[in-house]
């Protein structure tokens, strides 16, 4: 599935967790694709112990689970993003290189009942979080939806660097490392609907 991305290299493969984290610090991988349910050490185990040595290495999960729990378990451990095994070669493609630009691809049908189990948890208060512009609203609605940056750009007339200025500005006032993070916190807070989605 991925021979056909000239932008991608596969550097190598482990058949479980406790392989993969013997052979990474020499295969020094920018991105893993890791299955979620793998024996011994399961796929939260195994990115969790990935993310704590190597931060900087991007962790997908790659799976057949449509489960909530499944996908949630992954993002809480520091996955950056969740693809489903169904998707064919260009998706998979494009959630890659997603991951390597810090987004965070999520199979779309899965995302309402996510951020409905994210929004009915804990509570946020609005009086601690920084006030979001006109222009950083759209932003977080085009997110919420699941739009790139580059369709932000071009809906809104802006530079793609301009919609990265403002993913910053609403991360940091959200207190959010990612748009999935953002979009959870923003429900919580009153910010977004679940119409929104």
């Amino acid at each position: 599935m991925l021979s056909s991305a000239s932008n991608l290299r596969l550097v190598g493969e482990a058949s479980s967790g406790a392989e993969a984290l013997g052979v990474i610090d020499a295969l020094k991988p920018e991105l893993i694709l890791m299955d979620v349910h793998m024996p011994e050490l399961d796929g939260p185990a195994t990115a969790k112990a990935v993310l704590t040595r190597h931060p900087e290495i991007k962790v997908v999960a790659w799976t057949v689970s449509e489960s909530s729990d499944d996908l949630l378990r992954m993002m809480a451990v520091g996955c950056s993003g969740y693809v489903l095994k169904d998707a064919g070669p260009g998706e998979l493609q494009r959630a890659l290189l997603s991951a390597l630009r810090s987004e965070s691809p999520v199979p779309r049908k899965m995302i309402p009942d996510v951020l409905r189990r994210v929004a009915e948890s804990t509570p946020v208060s609005k009086s601690n979080l920084a006030p979001l512009t006109s222009r950083e609203m759209q932003i977080l609605r085009g997110i919420a939806k699941g739009h790139t940056t580059k369709r932000m750009a071009a809906d809104l007339g802006l530079a793609a660097p301009s919609i990265e200025t403002h993913l910053h500005n609403i991360f940091r006032k959200l207190s959010a490392t990612n748009r999935g993070e953002a979009v959870s916190t923003a429900l919580k807070v009153g910010l977004l609907t679940l119409a929104d989605l």
